[in-house]
């Protein structure tokens, strides 16, 4: 198999737009909490570290131990429930010296699982085709329910959809699967969801009545975008941010920060930096021959692009507040290793537009 590395295939638009992304995340993360700044810094060089290996490893590898990889973080998955919890969350497990989220994992090895799955297959042309790629999103998706994590599980979902629509699934087939989703929700409030959730959900939905508690984030975090207008209140003369007004200002309401103390066109600008990537991801899925690639780059791509529009969606009150971040912008290592784990693979797939994987490669009869 060709997967040669090659400096002149780089997507240097996308790296580019990479470093102005973290810039700019950075220069507010540090406004907001100095602390998270220095561990953040040490995480993006991590990243990076394990970015660059995976383009010189090549995607096709990660392809050839999709399922053992899967199996692999389904087993954290499993393992974290019994551990002990985190703000009453089962969804950290602590190592020396730092901590993983198996969560954040989740996300690409079901993206690698649904690859491997659909790239040599015509029967995800039929419904009865289209349940191994659902089991195997929505068991994980089921476990990380269970931490709760109801933010990664809005994550997930939608990127399966996208991947099995790029993958040749008809409309109806898709549109049946988002019905019975639908449906599927009475029993999930009902049995799976936690009260507080439920009570997000109800003051996103009536604010006034939940002002107090499970709505004040929601409340601030719109007054401090409103508050910061046109130009912004400044570097670090944010008044929400210097007095602590919003919670989790350095973690999933970063946007925040940015939005009050750079202003619309600060926040503007990180918009359209997020709009410029997902194109060059979309873009090298487009220009890929080889079907495991392109879905990769797909799915990675809507991953990023679609946590983006969740995470700005919740913190300028359009969709209920849930825990999810910002990508490489917000304050988080598994978060942050996992956005670059799939951008080496987005890199990866378009430095290596020329591979055709066969089922020999996956028999380990081709080298």
């Amino acid at each position: 198999m060709n997967s040669k590395f090659k400096i002149s295939d780089i997507d240097w638009l996308m790296i580019i737009t990479l470093t102005c992304i973290l810039t700019i995340g950075n220069i507010y993360l540090y406004s907001a909490s100095i602390k998270s700044f220095h561990n953040q810094i040490k995480w993006i060089m991590i990243g990076t570290v394990v970015m660059l290996s995976i383009i010189k490893v090549g995607y096709g590898k990660f392809l050839i131990i999709a399922y053992p990889i899967y199996l692999g973080v389904v087993s954290l998955l499993v393992a974290v429930l019994f551990l002990r919890p985190h703000r009453g969350a089962h969804s950290w497990i602590d190592l020396p010296g730092f901590s993983i989220q198996p969560s954040e994992l989740a996300k690409v090895a079901i993206i690698l699982a649904l690859s491997r799955c659909l790239m040599n297959k015509r029967d995800q042309f039929t419904l009865k085709g289209l349940v191994l790629p659902i089991v195997i999103t929505m068991f994980p998706v089921a476990l990380i329910l269970k931490q709760p994590d109801l933010g990664t599980a809005m994550v997930i979902i939608p990127v399966m959809l996208v991947i099995l629509f790029v993958s040749g699934a008809r409309k109806t087939h898709l549109l049946s699967n988002i019905l019975i989703g639908l449906v599927s929700a009475i029993p999930m409030w009902m049995f799976i969801l936690k009260q507080y959730q439920k009570n997000r959900i109800l003051a996103f939905i009536s604010p006034d009545k939940f002002a107090a508690r499970e709505a004040y984030q929601l409340i601030m975090s719109i007054i401090t975008i409103g508050s910061g207008g046109i130009f912004g209140a400044g570097w670090r003369n944010g008044v929400s941010n210097k007095l602590g007004l919003l919670p989790d200002r350095h973690t999933d309401f970063i946007f925040v920060v940015i939005a009050e103390e750079g202003g619309f066109i600060v926040a503007g600008v990180l918009l359209l930096l997020f709009l410029l990537f997902v194109i060059c991801g979309l873009n090298t899925a487009a220009s890929t021959k080889e079907p495991g690639g392109r879905i990769i780059a797909t799915g990675a791509t809507a991953l990023i692009g679609i946590q983006v529009i969740i995470n700005i969606g919740v913190v300028e009150a359009i969709l209920p507040t849930t825990g999810i971040t910002l990508p490489l912008i917000s304050y988080g290592g598994s978060s942050m290793l996992s956005t670059f784990i799939l951008i080496g693979l987005i890199l990866s797939v378009g430095n290596t537009k020329t591979t055709v994987f066969h089922k020999e490669t996956f028999l380990g009869k081709n080298d």
